[in-house]
């Protein structure tokens, strides 16, 4: 029996693996090669939707359950870090069977398609579960698994659901110091405040994005400045909606937002140095220069957002 320390490790972890996953083509992660790999990557990228299912079904039965125990370990995890891209709830009942397994990971099976299916739920259903988690501490899940009180009120905060903020706000002191800590109520509060209204996390992170255009440029840049949580939380929608689809050339509609915020934002700094001089000052080296950019908010917007999507996968 998990303790109550690794559960929550666990249950947040797993649930908000789409929400930071940049994706296997993203020059921040390393290239992930495992046998079975390239059948579930020329399924995934099939065009015909029916060709596609039945080809993903195939190289994730293979993979899970006609695999050593190792190789059905990383199939697991790289369906997980994918379920962003990947609908993985046709695939259920292989999951389901690999979780019969004696592999020591089919263990956490239950919470893997729990967290599969809290994803792809309706918005009505997201507010009824998270709510009923939110009042009550915790709440069961369809396949068994907890949903506690925090991951609840992270999950709902990145889904902007803004009809849960008075929810929040009240049950939020009820939580540990540890947990206060890793999910700080400021930054909850603007991410319900930048994606409200939206169908779902895709859809938030594109609305919160066109938000923050939308903003005046010297008044995005002094919240910048003097808001930590607001910085924190633009650095992780930068870094969303910016990742790629590990299957298409393609990311969300929100990253030509945070292209043209950073796009005003260099233009705007380019000015405010100009009209303080500092443009000119040659006691400043350009390595110096460059280093403090790329360690500024804007500096990684600007790495998040660069370039245009492709994948490129070994064979």
């Amino acid at each position: 029996m998990l303790s109550r320390r690794a559960t929550i490790c666990l249950v947040f972890l797993t649930s908000l693996t789409a929400a930071q996953y940049m994706g296997a083509s993203s020059p921040n992660n390393p290239v992930i090669v495992f046998p079975g790999k390239q059948a579930i990557d020329d399924a995934a990228t099939l065009s015909d939707p029916i060709a596609r299912e039945s080809a993903l079904r195939e190289a994730i039965r293979k993979g899970l359950l006609e695999s050593k125990a190792n190789v059905a370990n990383e199939v697991l995890g790289y369906l997980g870090m994918n379920s962003r891209w990947l609908d993985l709830r046709p695939f259920e009942d292989i999951i389901t069977e690999f979780g019969r397994s004696n592999n020591p990971t089919s263990r956490n099976v239950g919470w893997f398609l729990d967290s599969v299916e809290l994803g792809r739920m309706s918005r009505d259903e997201r507010l009824r579960i998270y709510s009923a988690a939110i009042v009550e501490g915790r709440t069961t899940l369809q396949h068994g698994w907890p949903l506690l009180r925090q991951t609840a009120i992270g999950a709902a905060a990145i889904d902007g659901l803004a009809e849960l903020k008075p929810l929040i706000e009240a049950h939020y002191p009820e939580e540990s110091a540890e947990v206060r800590s890793a999910f700080p109520l400021p930054e909850l509060l603007v991410r319900l405040e930048l994606g409200a209204g939206a169908s779902d996390r895709e859809d938030a992170n594109r609305l919160a994005s066109e938000r923050l255009a939308a903003m005046k440029d010297a008044d995005f840049r002094d919240r910048m400045n003097t808001d930590a949580a607001f910085q924190k939380v633009v650095g992780d929608i930068a870094t969303y909606v910016c990742a790629v689809d590990t299957f298409a050339p393609r990311r969300n509609p929100g990253c030509a937002s945070i292209k043209d915020i950073v796009k005003r934002q260099e233009q705007l700094d380019k000015k405010v140095r100009q009209a303080s001089g500092t443009a000119t000052t040659t006691s400043i080296s350009t390595m110096q220069r460059y280093e403090e950019r790329i360690d500024s908010w804007l500096g990684r917007m600007e790495a998040s957002s660069a370039g245009e999507p492709s994948v490129q996968r070994p064979h």
